[in-house]
């Protein structure tokens, strides 16, 4: 009787286990691409963060993740540990955005996962019907039945990309107790369509079904709604084409499991065409955020702020005086909400003086700025405090800001326009610095441009000077009341978020 009962728990566990394994397969995730995804932004230049995994500490050649296992470019199928390793002037050891990504999934699942690369630089979707050495990851059945693999000595990307896809499936991840789900498809090309711009739209959605259905047929499991995971080019790239844009911002508008990241204003290499470092780090970043987003379950979220155009003018609040641009709370607003960003502060400017040592006055100046910006912001009136006299008094500083707020209405007449005043300071009620900001508030309370009173609600006591030594950048006796370091920013940047939000 013991024995049987004994049979009986082993048998029931042996049950619950088959089926935990099955509840919780192993995930997969497949990239693919051009150069941007093969990598082109030099190991020595990796974030501290991967760098701590080389085994080579002086090129950072070499190394291991924990947990990702990759097959990438070979045709065999065979998984080992990944470490950026892409071919460039004979040397393996060049990194792109998806290391980032695949750290940070490490983080966040502690356990093994897979992917499956396929990544050549210099190659478009759309083909050359003419080229007898070019590679294509063109989907256009006819022109797929003309030729193979390139891995076989053919012309085709997609199908070599597939034929990894199938042989890492029958050789591991079929024979994985666990299974295995394909999580999503990540993407990044484009530069090399910009001749054949007008099929991109066509040739990119045709690619993407074909992936889909061929794993769906594959695998048995419907893949027809795989996350496809993707970022825009560059616009300052030398090859950079508005129509290969607009098609993907159409494709991901159409399709909600397209997910399209923002780089339209990413640094690159004086190449002028592969990203720095500081922009292969935030688009790995961001297609994590929407890895954790896919495999935890939860919706995707479309930001209605995604790919809007934000341009900022200002004085050293805005250029950020000595420190990073990037540490300011405007960029970081930007950066949270995929917008891109423009930014026209200038140490020591204001919005109605001009002078030789500081340039033309913001109310003189906007017109530098991009005729199709979505959101306006100005930060100023910092300066102006101090100049009254040199600019003619108060009636002159009114007159010139309403000469900005025409302005600005009539370039910008579909944007959100915002102001922002200057900070508090000592000796505050009655100085001129009230009054530039009681001015501002006036102003542009006239054109019904919402401004925010940023000396009275903004939560930064300049005044103080133990709150400068937390918050402002440092200076010598601690003077400095202008110019917050990274955690002011940090700080202000909710509250300026929510003062944006509410419009």
């Amino acid at each position: 009787m013991i024995l049987m009962k004994n049979l009986i728990l082993i048998l029931v566990f042996a049950a619950v286990s088959l089926n935990m394994a099955a509840s919780h397969p192993v995930h997969v995730i497949i990239t693919a691409g051009q150069s941007n995804t093969d990598g082109r932004t030099s190991n020595e230049d990796l974030p501290a963060y991967i760098k701590a995994l080389a085994t080579d500490t002086l090129a950072y050649a070499e190394g291991a993740y924990r947990y990702c296992q990759i097959a990438q470019n070979d045709g065999e199928g065979k998984f080992v540990p990944f470490w950026p390793r892409a071919k460039r002037n004979g040397k393996n050891n060049m990194w792109a955005f998806d290391a980032v990504a695949y750290y940070e999934l490490e983080q966040l699942l502690q356990e093994k996962f897979y992917v499956v690369k396929w990544a050549v630089g210099g190659t478009s979707i759309a083909p050359d019907y003419n080229a007898s050495k070019g590679r294509f990851w063109s989907a256009d059945p006819e022109w797929l039945s003309q030729t193979k693999a390139t891995s076989d000595g053919g012309n085709s990307l997609l199908l070599s990309f597939i034929q990894e896809i199938d042989v890492c499936i029958d050789q591991t991840l079929s024979r994985l107790e666990e299974g295995y789900q394909i999580d999503a498809f990540l993407w990044h090309q484009g530069e090399s369509d910009y001749a054949k711009s007008k099929d991109y739209y066509h040739n990119l959605k045709t690619m993407v079904a074909y992936v889909r259905t061929h794993l769906t047929e594959k695998t048995g499991k419907d893949y027809s709604r795989l996350p496809f995971i993707f970022g825009t080019v560059a616009r300052s790239n030398k090859y950079f084409s508005r129509e290969v844009e607009d098609a993907m911002k159409q494709l991901a508008a159409e399709d909600p499991n397209m997910h399209l990241i923002d780089m339209s204003g990413a640094e690159l290499l004086s190449d002028r065409l592969h990203f720095t470092a500081h922009s292969a780090e935030y688009l790995g970043r961001q297609v994590y955020k929407r890895l954790e987003q896919i495999i935890k379950g939860d919706p995707v979220q479309t930001d209605g702020l995604r790919g809007k155009r934000l341009g900022i003018i200002g004085d050293s609040y805005v250029k950020n005086h000595k420190e990073p641009v990037k540490n300011t709370w405007h960029y970081k607003f930007a950066e949270r909400h995929g917008m891109e960003y423009f930014n026209y502060g200038r140490n020591g400017s204001s919005i109605a003086y001009s002078s030789p040592r500081w340039g033309e006055a913001m109310y003189v100046r906007y017109k530098e700025m991009p005729d199709d910006l979505d959101y306006v912001i100005v930060v100023g009136g910092h300066n102006d405090g101090f100049k009254l006299d040199s600019i003619g008094g108060m009636d002159v500083f009114k007159e010139r800001l309403s000469m900005l707020c025409e302005g600005l209405i009539e370039k910008y007449p579909t944007a959100k326009i915002f102001f922002f005043t200057r900070w508090n300071c000592k000796n505050f009620k009655g100085s001129d610095a009230e009054k530039v900001v009681d001015a501002m508030i006036e102003v542009c309370g006239n054109y019904s441009i919402p401004v925010f009173d940023s000396a009275r609600k903004g939560g930064i006591y300049a005044s103080s000077d133990c709150f400068r030594k937390i918050y402002f950048q440092k200076s010598k006796h601690n003077t400095d009341t202008a110019h917050l370091n990274e955690k002011g920013h940090e700080r202000f940047l909710k509250v300026a978020e929510n003062f944006i939000l509410q419009y």
